[in-house]
């Protein structure tokens, strides 16, 4: 039996079984397909830029039967869980982070509009580092064959969430980072 210890963790686990509940009665939820859905974080830095994939998370998407629309949204990863191909970058990503003292990344979506170029516009509430700031982020929303498949990107400057650029001798990483996600499901 796991325990979830810190606050943010049983304010996510009552958030997610509320939704599971409200989902019954309103909307359906998407059965995530973990062997096609991904999140992927684009990184630059002075040498070479790399992806750092989000290899364990948690998400709850309902929809609208109806419409396929997207009703609510809930994300949870444990940072550490981040990895980039390579060890040692994985250690100082995790000092960084500050993972022991700050473990887990959750955004939690508000609402996404359908514009009339039949686009789709997301807006809600990223917590990172102890900080939560708003994010607004086009996504694409498609189902087909009984699958539904949304992708989008957020960007993200790592200084608003109170992190340091990341400076070492000549290397300078970019605070600025693009997570691109698929997920898919039925």
């Amino acid at each position: 039996m796991t325990i979830l210890r810190s606050t943010g963790a049983r304010l996510l686990a009552a958030a997610i079984l509320t939704l599971l509940w409200a989902t019954n009665a309103n909307g359906a939820l998407l059965v995530l397909d973990r062997a096609e859905s991904h999140i992927d974080i684009a990184v630059k830095s002075t040498f070479s830029n790399f992806i750092a994939r989000v290899e364990t998370f948690d998400l709850a998407v309902t929809l609208d039967p109806a419409s396929g629309k997207v009703e609510s949204t809930a994300f949870h990863a444990n940072l550490a869980s981040v990895k980039t191909g390579r060890e040692d970058r994985d250690h100082n990503m995790n000092v960084w982070l500050q993972t022991d003292k700050f473990p887990q990344v959750v955004f939690v979506l508000g609402v996404i509009d359908r514009g009339p170029d039949r686009t789709w516009t997301a807006r809600g509430t990223v917590q990172l580092h102890g900080q939560k700031r708003d994010v607004t982020f086009p996504v694409t929303v498609t189902v087909s064959q009984g699958q539904t498949t949304i992708d989008g990107t957020v960007t993200l400057d790592t200084r608003d969430f109170g992190l340091p650029i990341v400076r070492f001798l000549m290397l300078t990483v970019e605070p600025v980072v693009h997570v691109h996600f698929h997920i898919q499901g039925a």
